[in-house]
């Protein structure tokens, strides 16, 4: 089956290339931009909503694409991940756009348990019993929540983590299965959602192949 993953994140598609031999995988970033994160909604909101947002956006892209057999995916699948800051549930920690504001990220975090909540949309042109989208595409999407602990960070602790870079590109400034591994851990929920993936999103994706 050919599969569509439309992100950048290199962590979403090596999770999925390192536990899927069957399945031919094409990694190509959403052409839009992302949705702006609000701050009416809780975080669990916001992510299915900018789920949803990416979902429309793929389905759009990929009915506009002249026809090419070999490349068409069969599925597509979109992700957003966002960390709950642990002072609200409508507070969301994106992806920090420079060091200060990841160092601003990681005190707020430090010590202190927070949820981090992953949307995944599975998108098919062969289920009828998912909603309707754009052209022939269908989609659903799943939610859910895995609660991580942070270590109280030292001072050298930080530094090393914000010097590192790895919070380039992650919800919440840290990178759980890279250098911010040793600093948390799981207290309820899967890992994978952690890393960007609904676990019950895989679950239907792993029925589907």
């Amino acid at each position: 089956m050919r599969v569509l993953l439309a992100s950048a994140s290199e962590r979403r598609s090596d999770w999925l290339n390192g536990r899927y031999e069957s399945i031919e995988l094409i990694c190509k970033p959403l052409l839009s931009k992302e949705k702006n994160i609000g701050n009416s909604e809780t975080v669990e909101k916001q992510s299915a909503d900018i789920c949803f947002s990416k979902a429309e956006s793929a389905a759009l892209e990929w009915s506009f694409r002249e026809s090419d057999t070999f490349n068409d995916p069969e599925m597509i699948i979109v992700s957003d991940t966002l960390v709950e800051a642990p002072e609200g549930e409508k507070i969301a920690l994106g992806k920090p756009g420079d060091r200060m504001k990841a160092t601003s990220m990681l005190l707020r975090l430090s010590g202190k348990r927070h949820r981090v909540w992953s949307s995944t949309a599975i998108l098919t042109r062969n289920n009828n019993q998912y909603q309707k989208l754009y052209s022939e595409w269908r989609y659903r999407i799943w939610t859910d929540f895995a609660i991580v602990e942070f270590d109280d960070l030292r001072e050298e602790d930080l530094i090393s983590l914000v010097e590192s870079d790895s919070w380039v590109g992650k919800a919440g400034g840290y990178d759980f299965a890279g250098a911010a591994s040793q600093y948390t851990k799981i207290i309820e929920g899967e890992e994978v959602t952690v890393l960007g993936f609904s676990k019950q999103a895989i679950d239907e994706f792993e029925k589907i192949i």
